[in-house]
């Protein structure tokens, strides 16, 4: 018996224990089924519940939501302002009657000139009849006397009440005081730099950045922009463009990088350039052409180049032709004024031979605006031209246009691009971002007075007085030389040829060889030098100006004859008639004592002597082993004030 309880024993307990873990397992079984159902109630709960703000934002992120332009050239759609598409839509001839934008002074300036052009032409007739009139009279006797000056007037003040109106001001130290904001104890002969704006555009400009902090809103989205689309309207008639053709800029050389950023470039096409190129541009031209892989060719202007200018035509075929006949030439950068030396190149043959080779044209203008004579950009044929408007234009600065062949509107946009995107070749330029536009703005008032005072006879006055200078530093300095036995015979035979010219004036037009100073007398100075050739560079402090020299190789042309080498006049480039004379002339100075070398170390040290020690303002450029001054006139100065560089040179050589 004691077998089979054992046995009932043992299964009794297997069978406890199998009914224990089932029961464990059903256990845990109903638990977890228990524990899925809350969770889930639990989540039904929590999404009819609002979500926290941060757990959206994860739920976002876990989401990402985009849009893809695969062509944004035609899927993307900019959003433009409306008032600047306004703006582009604007008809200047629409503007002339909207006094909104108009500043009173530049209005009562204009009114002024138009009322003393009246009382000059009527009063020959009340002469006549035995009346005067009181203004009439003033401004007539003012023009006929040319004397006494404003001071500190104002230029609204020179053509209202008491004051003489531009046409009466006798150029000189009058139009000094009248129309200019120069320091009086300092000699300016460096307007070919940076230029010198006129009083009325600073007034001008003061005006407009007034009404600007007054209303910023207001004044950025509608009265500057009828301001500016009228200001260019005007210099673009100015220049004998249409204003379809003309966008602002601020300078010449942001506008050689907008063409040149918006030309298709590739490897193995050129670029071409002048040794004489705007340092800056060149290295324009470099960035571009390397990002490209393109390469370019560098015209070599020799010394007789630079004296003949019409040389330089042959110059720039012979450099197509080394290079295969310049077919890949894809752009060329002519200027039409070098800076220094201040040579008048042929700017229409120039392009002639550009184009035959398929190239486009781009002309560097930043002294043509006020420096040449009846200038008309769209004449020269070439595809795109720049003019500063601060130099010769007398501006505020800041103020520059580039023009445009119309063929080539839709391929040219800004370096910035902003609010005017795909709004067209006017829209592009007119926004470029947030900017003070006043200098821009004033524009129309600097030009305003240009027209006042005769563009002509500006420019005939500029060639006069540069030339004469020129060849009375020349004589001073060369008959100091005479009288220490410096220079031969056929120098001095020269000198005195050249004392003894005399300046003849048609009209308001004069020739470029005023004081003999003109190619033919340069030619003979280039002959009577000593012989031999090598290559200089111009160096020195031709200051920040647009086509300020830094480093550029010129070669000096061969040069014949004998005895010691008469001091050279560089610049112009031919009949004033035909457009060919600046306002400015390099003039060689003299040996100097012994410590000055001719290096550009020593042109800055003469430059600054004459600074900061003499007060004169002209800069001083080492080359082809020689120290430079490029000397320019401007209706504020007269003879005298070369007197004074003269004199301060001959203390230099004591």
């Amino acid at each position: 018996m004691g077998g089979l309880s054992d046995i009932a024993r043992h299964f009794g307990l297997k069978a406890a224990y199998v009914l224990a873990a089932w029961g464990l397992t059903r256990i845990f079984s109903v638990g977890r089924q228990l524990i899925r159902q809350r969770s889930q109630r639990d989540q039904q709960d929590d999404q009819r519940r609002p979500a926290p703000a941060a757990e959206t934002r994860a739920v976002a992120k876990a989401t990402p939501r985009y849009k893809v332009y695969h062509n944004p050239k035609s899927d993307w759609k900019p959003s433009n302002p409306r008032w600047l598409q306004e703006a582009v839509a604007l008809d200047p001839a629409e503007l002339a009657t909207d006094l909104s934008w108009q500043c009173p002074l530049l209005i009562q300036f204009q009114a002024d000139v138009a009322g003393a052009g009246r009382s000059s032409r009527q009063q020959p007739q009340q002469q006549q009849q035995g009346l005067s009139s009181p203004r009439g009279g003033r401004v007539a006797a003012a023009a006929a006397a040319g004397g006494g000056g404003a001071g500190g007037s104002s230029a609204a003040d020179a053509t209202s009440g008491g004051g003489l109106g531009p046409t009466a001001v006798s150029f000189g130290l009058q139009a000094r005081q009248q129309l200019f904001a120069l320091d009086p104890d300092v000699t300016y002969l460096n307007h070919g730099s940076y230029g010198a704006a006129f009083r009325l555009a600073l007034e001008t400009q003061s005006w407009y950045q007034q009404q600007l902090e007054a209303q910023p809103v207001r004044f950025m989205e509608t009265m500057a922009l009828k301001g500016l689309v009228w200001a260019v309207a005007d210099a673009a008639r100015f220049v004998g463009a249409s204003p379809h053709d003309v966008v602002p800029v601020i300078n010449a050389t942001s506008a050689i990088n907008a063409v040149l950023s918006s030309l298709p470039l590739g490897r193995g096409d050129w670029l071409l350039m002048f040794n004489t190129t705007y340092p800056a541009v060149k290295s324009t031209l470099a960035r571009v052409a390397a990002a490209a892989g393109a390469s370019i060719l560098e015209v070599q202007l020799g010394l007789e180049e630079l004296l003949r200018p019409e040389l330089t035509v042959d110059a720039v075929k012979a450099a197509l032709d080394a290079v295969g006949g310049g077919r890949r030439v894809r752009l060329a950068v002519l200027d039409h004024v070098i800076s220094f030396p201040p040579v008048v190149l042929p700017v229409s043959e120039l392009v002639t031979v550009c184009k035959q080779v398929g190239a486009r044209v781009l002309v560097d203008g930043a002294h043509a605006v006020g420096n040449v004579p009846r200038l008309q950009i769209p004449t020269f044929g070439a595809d795109f031209y720049t003019t500063n408007l601060h130099k010769w234009g007398c501006s505020p600065k800041g103020a520059a246009l580039l023009w445009a062949a119309p063929e080539h509107h839709a391929a040219l946009r800004p370096v910035v691009t902003s609010h005017g995107y795909r709004l067209g070749f006017r829209g592009e330029f007119l926004w470029q971002g947030t900017a003070d536009p006043a200098a821009w703005l004033a524009v129309p008032a600097a030009l305003a007075v240009l027209r006042a005072l005769g563009p002509e006879r500006v420019v005939a006055y500029n060639a006069a007085l540069v030339s004469e200078a020129a060849a009375t530093l020349r004589r001073r300095w060369e008959g100091e030389d005479i009288k220490r036995g410096r220079l031969g015979n056929s120098a001095a035979a020269i000198t005195t040829r050249a004392a003894a010219a005399a300046s003849g004036v048609d009209g308001d037009r004069q020739e470029a060889t005023v004081g003999g100073v003109g190619p033919d007398r340069n030619l003979q100075a280039l002959r009577i030098g000593a012989g031999g050739t090598t290559v200089g560079s111009f160096k020195g402090g031709v200051g920040d100006d647009h086509a300020g020299r830094s480093d550029v190789g010129i070669p000096r042309g061969r040069e014949r004859g004998a005895g010691a080498s008469e001091l050279l006049v560089v610049g112009g480039g031919g009949n004033w008639e035909e457009g060919g004379v600046a306002g400015m002339l390099a003039v060689q100075l003299p040996p100097l004592r012994p410590e000055y070398g001719c290096t550009a170390e020593d042109a800055a040290r003469v430059q600054h002597w004459l600074r900061y020690e003499k007060n004169i303002e002209v800069p001083v450029v080492a080359a082809l082993g020689r120290l430079w001054v490029r000397i320019s006139a401007q209706v504020y100065n007269e003879i005298r004030d070369y007197d004074k560089l003269g004199e301060a040179i001959l203390t230099l050589r004591q």
